[in-house]
This record gives structure tokens, sequence and C-alpha cells, in this order.
């Protein structure tokens, strides 16, 4: 896949930025930066594991202004214009009905292999400019999204990439300033050297390896150049100081407090442009322990075993939806260098591979956000049956201005989407 560069590079700008980066906006600097974000688009992704009840979905197409909205959908009311829920999607890497995440962005969880995912493949095109390529964030809590998640990200050769499991790990990334511009470089000089003599030990056994053998030593170069390409781009912002932390981390925090800091942090991450894209594999446990249900999350998807059951999983799904839309106010709330909302030009998804208990057909997709000007929003859509969810994403990423004509199992756009 080759990366396309831009024009106008927003990086030197960064660099004379440094000394006003960690404080608001400033009008005084507002119009150099101006042109250059206009078109900034931001992408993030959102993984809840497990599905929601049954009468959690509409079961109409329709503006939620018209046909409302569902008990459980009723804490985003507010947001019932900037929001459409997406019906009738299939994905054919599903497979297993205890992974709500594994596949969720790449659809192409076949025969033990992987495939990219759709926010790297956005990573590659939005955050050339950014300092990092992209924002992974996990959790520990794997029940509900599948025991061999380490996150929803997929490289391009289908490995997966270790998410930041705390909000204190994503903390000290966005504002931890424990080396200095000199450490930095002494770091990357040193992995460069161990990276310069790995390379010429593989170059070595080239002819001595058999030919079955060639697609490993492959993905050992691309190892390689992504680690290379990730030097450099730490290199490029050794000068750069990053932002002022505007909180301090709390010494304790329960599972909703958990969510609402990382929520809190990406929306930073976006305004201060370190990162453009993000993943978010989101624990259920701790959040049903920090609301009081003492039920296990797995026993709570098999609701029909009890009433008590079915009524706490009611509460979660409410939950779920405060939780998302607590997202969606700090983006509205953040202002860009353009003073527009962090909101106007970001897209937000929020969805898993499970409908409900173990069904895998028909699971929710949310989007939002103001970054595709089309997008049609404010609606419950029950879109054709079996809709592949890879077509969804290939519909966002080419609406962002990524140049790809397929994405996975995708046989084409949703043009249901746009307007």
């Amino acid at each position: 896949m080759s990366i396309l560069t831009t024009t106008n590079s927003r990086r030197s700008f960064l660099r004379s930025a440094s000394a006003f980066l960690a404080l608001p906006y400033l009008d005084t600097f507002a119009e150099v930066g101006k042109a250059s974000l206009a078109q900034t688009k931001r992408m993030v992704f959102l993984g809840q594991g497990y599905g929601f009840l049954p009468e959690f979905y509409p079961t109409e197409s329709g503006r939620f202004s018209e046909i409302g909205l569902t008990d459980g959908l009723s804490p985003l009311a507010k947001h019932q214009d900037d929001i459409s829920l997406l019906g009738n999607l299939l994905n054919l890497g599903a497979t297993k009905p205890h992974e709500g995440s594994t596949t969720f962005l790449t659809g192409a969880y076949q025969g033990g292999k992987n495939s990219i995912s759709c926010d790297q493949v956005a990573a590659e095109f939005l955050c050339q400019d950014s300092r990092y390529s992209h924002l992974t964030l996990s959790t520990p809590e794997t029940k509900g999204h599948g025991n061999r998640a380490l996150s929803m990200s997929w490289n391009e050769m289908g490995s997966p990439i270790p998410g930041l499991n705390t909000s204190l790990e994503l903390y000290d990334k966005l504002f931890s300033a424990k080396e200095t511009k000199e450490q930095v470089i002494r770091r990357i000089q040193t992995r460069r050297s161990v990276l310069d003599s790995m390379e010429v030990n593989a170059k070595s056994i080239t002819h001595q390896i058999a030919k079955t053998d060639q697609e490993k030593l492959d993905e050992y170069y691309q190892t390689i150049r992504q680690v290379e390409l990730g030097l450099k781009k730490q290199l490029d912002w050794a000068s750069t100081p990053k932002p002022k932390a505007p909180f301090g981390h709390p010494e304790t925090i329960d599972g909703e407090s958990e969510v609402k800091l990382m929520f809190d942090m990406i929306a930073l991450a976006f305004q201060t442009d370190q990162t453009r894209v993000a993943s978010y594999m989101m624990p259920s446990q701790s959040v049903l322990s920090s609301m009081g249900i003492t039920i296990p999350v797995h026993a709570l998807s098999h609701y029909n075993i009890s009433e008590e059951r079915r009524e706490n999983a009611g509460y979660r799904d409410r939950k779920c939806m405060e939780l998302y839309g607590y997202l969606l106010d700090q983006l509205k709330e953040k202002k860009d260098l353009n003073g527009q909302s962090v909101y106007d030009n970001s897209i937000v998804s929020y969805g898993t591979n499970i409908r409900s208990s173990h069904g895998l057909k028909g699971f929710p997709v949310f989007l939002s956000g103001g970054g595709i000007k089309n997008l049609r929003l404010g609606e419950s859509m029950i879109l054709p049956k079996d809709t592949p969810l890879a077509n969804v994403w290939l519909t966002l990423l080419q609406q962002t201005g990524v140049p790809i004509d397929k994405f996975s199992h995708s046989t084409g756009t949703v043009s249901e989407l746009l307007s």
C-alpha cells in the first residue's frame, strides 16, 4: 500500500508552534495553520464487545426525531440528530459469539489469520504529519472482545497491535516529558544500529533459504521498515514538546471513570493534533462494577435466565449509551485551530460483532461526527439484509479521502449512508 504525501505539510508549522502548543489556541497564531487544517479528518473506532438487549434496537427505519428513541438509546437524546444506527450488517470474519471485537475492524479472520484493520488503513493516510501514527487503546478485560484480541487494531501483516490498557498509560504517552531531546536521539541511534545489523544479517542468508521461507523473510524486512519509519517520526518530533496536561491523573479510578478519562484524552489528542486516528477496545466488567452490578458480564449476556439479569442488562445498555454520548460531548466542546469543534471534522464509529446474547447477524454500528459532510445522521437505518460491514468501512475511508477501492471482503460502498 502506498502512502500519499500532501503538498502542504503541517510539520514545519508544528515545530514553530511548539512554544504555544500547550496553551489554548491563540487567535494571533490561528491564521497560520487554518489552510493546512481546513481539511483535516479524524476517525475514532470504538468496540463494545458484548451486544445489547433485543428491545434496544429500533424496529423501523426513520429519523429518531419522528420514530423516537428506545429506552436503551434514551441517554443519547441530546445527540439524536447527530447519530445514526445501522442495521442488517454482516461481518464475514465474525464466526465466534465471544469475539465481539477481534475482527470488527478487519472482517477477515479466516483460517486463523487476520488482516489489516481499517483504522490502520486510515492512519497511514491521515496521520503523516501528526506526532503519533495512531492511538491504539485497549483493556485487560478481554471477555466479550475475544481472548486473542490485544486491541481492535491489526497491522498489514495480520498481526495484532498491542494497545495501551489503562488511562495512566495513555496519560504518560500524551503528556509525559521523561526524555530530553538528546536522550530521544541517543535512543533512536542505538535502535537504528541494531536494525542495521539485523538487516545485514537477514540479507546474508537470502540465498541460503528455501523458497518457502521467502515470505517469512519478506515479513521480517517489512517489520524492519515499519520500525524505521516509526523511529524517523520520533526523530522529527524530538524538538516539539508535548502539550502540558490540563489535569492530573487520579490515584484511584473505577471502570466508568476510566472510560471517561480515555475519552477525555482522545478528544485532547485530536484537539492538539497529536494524532488523527484512535481505536479503543472498551472494558465491560469494571464498568458494571462501578455501577454496583455484581453479575459477571458474560453471565449478564444470558439475560433470559432471570428477570434480574434482564433488568441489569438494560441498565448496562443505557450506561453504554451514556458513555458514548460523553465522548460526543467532549469532541463537540473542544475547539481546533480553526475555531471549529473537533467533532466537526471527526467520524466516530461505535459497535460490536454481536447483536444480542450470542447472535452475530444484524449487530449494531453507530456513526456520528461532521467529518463527512453528506453523511446521513439522526436516523435508524435498516440496510439491505446482510450488508457487509466491510462496505461500511470502505465507504467511510473513501469519504475521508483515503484512496482505496476495496477493503477486506467489501463488495462495494453503502450509498444509503450518504445524502
